[in-house]
């Protein structure tokens, strides 16, 4: 299954590339994630929970962050296994600066997935990973627009 697209953070890509490192904001990006914790550099563990269709499963969930070249660009290994099957793959994230101090993120990603979920049907899943995937990415603007406040005064 391959996701891709682009979006644009009203913020600056410094900020936006701190926040893609931070676990508890990287939790947001991952579709599903509940929970993301760093267990060495650049790799973390944690739990996601994903509804498709009739079937809601938790899967353990491990993320690694590879090939960074700050600010601009990193690769997200995910692995995740789960009683009702698995999912795996890469996603690729480029940062560039955008107009009026914005930041423009370019991702794609794919990924693998098998075992019983598969059976609710290809096209269940890549709704429900595009819905995802645009959640994450204003949950990640959320934040983005959080960080700026406290980094002003504003809070």
């Amino acid at each position: 299954m391959k996701v891709a697209g682009t979006f644009t953070f009203r913020g600056p890509r410094s900020v936006v590339w701190e926040l893609l490192q931070d676990p508890d904001v990287l939790s947001k990006a991952v579709p599903g994630a509940r929970r993301l914790v760093r267990t060495a550099d650049d790799r973390y563990e944690g739990l996601m929970k994903v509804g498709l269709g009739p079937l809601t499963a938790e899967f353990s969930l491990n993320v690694t962050l590879a090939d960074k070249v700050p600010p601009d660009h990193f690769t997200m290994h995910i692995d995740s296994k789960g009683g009702l099957g698995f999912a795996r793959g890469t996603a690729v994230v480029d940062l560039a600066d955008a107009a009026e101090g914005g930041t423009t993120m370019t991702y794609s990603s794919d990924l693998q997935i098998g075992g019983r979920i598969v059976s609710v049907g290809q096209r269940v899943v890549d709704t429900a990973a595009r819905s995802m995937t645009e959640k994450g990415l204003e949950a990640l603007q959320r934040a983005l627009e959080e960080r700026l406040a406290d980094r002003s005064g504003e809070r």
